[in-house]
């Protein structure tokens, strides 16, 4: 005890000629004790209710005129007490201190002498208990702590021995990897790590046993059979003589599941570039092919011997210009532009292309309603949307199957409108696809149109197919609805608005009647040299003068000249200067200039420049009649 601490201590003894005696013994040490006297238990309770505080020992008679000293441990156990008694009795003595006092005494001359110094002792015990009591508390508090964390953090925690085995794990192992952590107890900790996994895991143990902290992820077998992504974080410590690998684990299944699907994004999106890149120039070339043909049947007649080739080529120019179409759509990049078309032709025109996507023990059916009503539609978009229901139902079916394709007319009433607020009641075209697949269960079907939901294995889908088509049918004012069961097959039904005869189609009707004569000066851009050689031929000699550029540079510099332009006629697409640019420029020139672009590769306007996309568009590959109806009716209207 420092000798420059006081003690403050209250004696409780009824009998004066004792209390004489303490005090005392005490006159020698009051530079170390302040001596407050209590005669009965009452006084006692009065003096401590003040707050025990004030004083940092008792000394206490065992027997008082109101009662025991033992009652006094249980009124304040916050103090130290010692008991005093006239009896030598060793029990006595065990009950006093089983009873919680610190210290007994039997009453004597050389007791009260030696009082001092057993307060002395008597406050170092206490103070070194006590001290031995916060620091069990604190180890407790901290225990509790740690126990609360790992207890009921997800991340997975673990302890293993310097053989791989678990010596301790976190209930949210359960959770992590649907076991219980007793049955792992024990456990070598990489058996239930994935075969691939396992070279890389020895790597990384042997890391950590060199004392340095490790990061891996590996793939853990689920309960279910499953394989979950787990990120370890792992330090060696020394634990007593032996080593130790604290580990901390994360599930970051669904973090990496984000990441391969934004890989699979990113490919799809450089695919779709590349296949648009590769439409672009396919269209380039097609459209020298078309044009050249469709000259070549002009300068000879019908029983000519090469009339047979001629047409051939025609045919598989048309195809081709289809594949073109296909890489187009999934390259984002035509235009979505809506017409009256037949459903039913639609479907006759792809059931070739359908055959080549599903497998050769899948049946393709078509069960066209005839008189059928047309709809206004993207015809592009809506093969998209047969292309992407087609490759679900085979996939749907792969021990073969039957694919059925259904068109009718319906007239939708109010209590269908109910379920699809979108839609007005009236008159619709209904479109439905149904395989006879293995199904879906109620969670699968509810998700079926969410982005980026598949239940297709890692590099098998993307998640957008339905998506997309679901994208697509409400872009049209229609509606998607699709029904299933496991077992029982699939059915997707898509509605779309009933469409009429509109003036488009007359005008396609009387457009052969067109005069495709002309006189005007025409300023044609194009940077493939064939294609801008044959438009020029067939335009030149049809009466037009034009005036021929490879970018937007030259045409901005024969646009300065004196001649009078009536119409740019420009690929969508050419360099050093965007066609935008280069229509906002010439505009600017030549106010009453007509524009007509010619398009293989679609990049769309921004949606704030409004006259861009108001321009007419001429679709590659077109043939040479097809490109004099459009310049006429451009410079007509």
């Amino acid at each position: 005890m420092d000798a420059a601490e006081r003690v403050s201590l209250l004696l409780i003894e009824d009998d004066e000629s004792h209390v004489a005696l303490i005090e005392r013994a005490f006159d020698a040490w009051q530079s170390l004790f302040d001596l407050s006297v209590a005669h009965t238990l009452q006084e006692a309770y009065a003096s401590l209710s003040g707050g025990s505080s004030d004083f940092d020992l008792i000394v206490c008679d065992w027997r008082l005129p109101d009662g025991e000293g033992l009652e006094l441990l249980a009124f304040n156990r916050a103090l130290p007490v010692i008991l005093m008694t006239g009896y030598g009795d060793e029990r006595v003595a065990v009950e006093a201190i089983r009873s919680g006092a610190l210290d007994y005494i039997v009453k004597s001359d050389a007791a009260f002498a030696d009082l001092p110094r057993v307060a002395q002792r008597a406050i170092r015990q206490w103070r070194a208990i006590q001290a031995q009591r916060r620091t069990e508390q604190e180890l407790r508090e901290i225990e509790a702590r740690y126990r609360l964390i790992t207890e009921n953090t997800s991340d997975l925690i673990a302890i293993l021995d310097d053989q791989r085995h678990f010596q301790y794990i976190s209930p949210s192992v359960t959770a992590l990897l649907g076991y219980t952590a007793e049955a792992l107890i024990g456990r070598d900790a990489f058996f239930l790590i994935h075969p691939d996994d396992l070279p890389s895991s020895n790597d990384f143990w042997r890391t950590m046993l060199q004392r340095t902290r490790a990061t891996a992820t590996f793939r853990y077998r689920h309960a279910s059979g499953a394989w979950r992504w787990i990120e370890c974080n792992v330090r060696a410590v020394e634990q007593g003589d032996q080593l130790t690998a604290i580990i901390v684990g994360r599930d970051i299944t669904e973090r990496r599941e984000l990441e391969e699907r934004l890989l699979q994004i990113q490919k799809m999106d450089a695919l779709g570039r590349l296949s648009g890149g590769i439409a672009h120039d396919f269209n380039n070339m097609l459209a020298v092919i078309a044009g050249c043909t469709e000259l070549a049947r002009q300068l000879i007649p019908d029983d000519h011997p090469a009339t047979g080739e001629l047409i051939e080529i025609q045919h598989a120019t048309e195809r081709a210009t289809a594949l073109t179409r296909q890489l187009l759509a999934f390259a984002h990049r035509q235009r979505f532009e809506p017409r009256s078309i037949d459903l039913n032709t639609l479907i006759l025109d792809m059931q070739k292309l359908l055959r080549r996507l599903i497998r050769e023990n899948i049946t393709l059916n078509t069960r066209l309603a005839p008189d059928l009503w047309l709809v206004r539609a993207d015809p592009g978009q809506i093969e998209q949307v047969l292309v992407n229901l087609a490759i679900n139902a085979r996939d749907a079916m792969v021990d073969g199957g039957i694919l059925t394709i259904t068109t009718e007319n319906v007239v939708i009433d109010d209590a269908f409108d109910s379920r699809h607020p979108s839609l007005s009641p009236g008159m619709y075209v209904r479109l439905t696809v149904s395989d006879t697949g293995v199904g879906m269960d109620e969670e699968t079907r509810r998700r079926a149109f969410e982005p980026f939901f598949t239940t297709k294995k890692p590099g098998e889908g993307t998640g957008l197919g339905l998506a997309t088509c679901y994208g697509i049918v409400v872009q049209h004012s229609g509606a998607i609805e699709l029904t299933s069961a496991p077992g029982c097959g699939t059915t997707v039904v898509i509605d779309l608005p009933r469409a009429y005869p509109a003036e488009e189609t007359v005008a396609l009707e009387t457009g052969e009647h067109i005069d495709l004569k002309g006189s005007e000066t025409i300023l044609l851009v194009e940077d493939d040299p064939a294609v801008r050689t044959l438009t020029a031929r067939v335009l030149r000699t049809h009466g037009y003068t034009v005036l021929e550029a490879s970018d937007g540079h030259e045409a901005l510099m024969l646009a300065a000249g004196e001649r009078p332009i009536h119409l740019l006629l420009s690929d969508h697409v050419i360099p050093h200067m965007s066609s935008e640019s280069l229509v906002h420029h010439l505009t600017g020139l030549i106010p009453q200039m007509k524009v007509l672009f010619m398009s293989g590769y679609v990049v769309e306007p921004r949606p704030a420049d409004r006259v861009i996309q108001e321009v007419p568009v001429l679709q590659k590959p077109f043939t040479p009649t097809t490109l004099l109806q459009r310049v006429r009716a451009v410079l007509d209207s």
